[in-house]
């Protein structure tokens, strides 16, 4: 079976491609690009140059045009650049078509999530979920995956007889590890039902959020524990959960959660079922927000969605304003957001608010 494309390690320099259609808000579409920046720079890359172009529609063989393309193809060769990021997904024949344009290897903003998602993968049941996501996402896409390493060893391509039974064994194979690795699932999701019987009489609190919004740095101060944290984006993937003392009278059970991002395909929101279960049976969210983001209510969109398509949306959710020590008109906040609680992890301000404010709910 080909390997998979994702092979990001190292310093490698990268351009972005974003697409902008009249449907699109410009806004939006910037902010896309720039959080692929992020995303890239996660992954140890460093971004050259970011590319954008409005059409009208999607073109079938290119996705863009093609004139634009040779624009990029001038830029790559004079820049040393090592592979292109397109800021959404490509079909096949546009990923062939494009790489053998450009002569560069060609990745879409879910590849990369992906590529970071099996970084961070540590339990079992997360690296189980990223290889069902990228197995997934590769198996339409193979036969472009068999003729681009087929010109990379100098091979005659998939034409005649040897390479189309080559790609049907690749296909086959696929298949077979994806319902392998559903089998396998299916278990840990039993596991993971017997556990969540057990918590059943329990207050469980998941904290859900835009990632990097905060998620790991509140449930350390809350449950004065010592989870991993670093400001990049998908830090954790792994939900973890803590007891928690509100109060001499109440305590509950915190899960921390992966956090969600903008355009997360669908097929990853599902393969991570089993990690959002905890969601699911929560009584309270807690959806911390990033109150210093410029794109603050888009994100709070994102996640609204992330928790729509869970069918988490009827939770009784709390807003937690974060990082309101960054703002400038720091007493504004408080108008501003009251439909929650503005907090500061960092300086650790807020806090008592926000449990008394899990303490009303929890006792009305």
């Amino acid at each position: 079976m080909t390997e998979s494309k994702f092979y990001f390690s190292g310093e490698k320099n990268v351009v972005l491609i974003g697409v902008k259609l009249p449907e699109d808000d410009i806004t939006s579409i910037n902010y896309s690009l720039e959080e692929l920046a992020l995303l890239a720079k996660t992954l140890g890359l460093s971004v050259k140059e970011s590319f954008l172009q409005n059409k009208d529609k999607i073109e079938s063989n290119y996705f863009i045009g093609k004139g634009k393309l040779e624009e990029i193809k001038d830029f790559i060769k004079n820049n040393d650049i090592n592979a292109v990021i397109f800021d959404r997904d490509l079909s096949g024949i546009q990923e062939r078509n494009i790489e053998n344009l450009l002569e560069k290897p060609v990745f879409s903003r879910t590849e990369i999530i992906l590529d970071i998602f099996n970084k961070r993968a540590v339990t079992n049941e997360a690296k189980l979920q990223v290889k069902l996501a990228s197995l997934e996402y590769m198996f339409p896409r193979l036969r472009n995956r068999w003729e681009h390493f087929s010109r990379v060893e100098g091979g005659i391509g998939l034409r005649g007889g040897e390479g189309e039974k080559q790609l049907e064994l690749d296909k086959r194979m696929v298949k077979e590890e994806i319902i392998k690795i559903k089998k396998k699932l299916l278990n840990v999701d039993k596991q993971a039902q017997n556990r969540r019987k057990r918590r059943q009489n329990e207050n469980l609190v998941s904290i859900v959020g835009y990632t990097n919004a905060g998620k790991s740095s509140l449930m350390n101060l809350l449950s004065k524990s010592s989870l991993f944290v670093e400001d990049m984006l998908f830090a954790t993937l792994d939900s973890t959960v803590r007891k928690v003392y509100i109060n001499d009278n109440l305590s509950i059970l915190l899960s921390d959660t992966v956090g969600f991002i903008s355009n997360l395909p669908h097929s990853l929101v599902v393969s991570f079922k089993s990690t959002l279960d905890d969601v699911l049976d929560s009584k309270l969210l807690l959806h911390l927000i990033d109150a210093s983001s410029p794109n603050m209510q888009s994100n709070i969109e994102s996640v609204e969605k992330v928790l729509e398509e869970i069918s988490a949306h009827h939770i009784p959710a709390l807003k937690v304003y974060n990082k309101i020590d960054l703002l400038e008109n720091f007493n504004n906040a408080f108008k501003s957001y009251s439909d929650g609680v503005c907090i500061s992890v960092k300086n650790k301000f807020g806090i008592v608010e926000l449990k008394n404010k899990i303490s009303d709910f929890f006792n009305d």
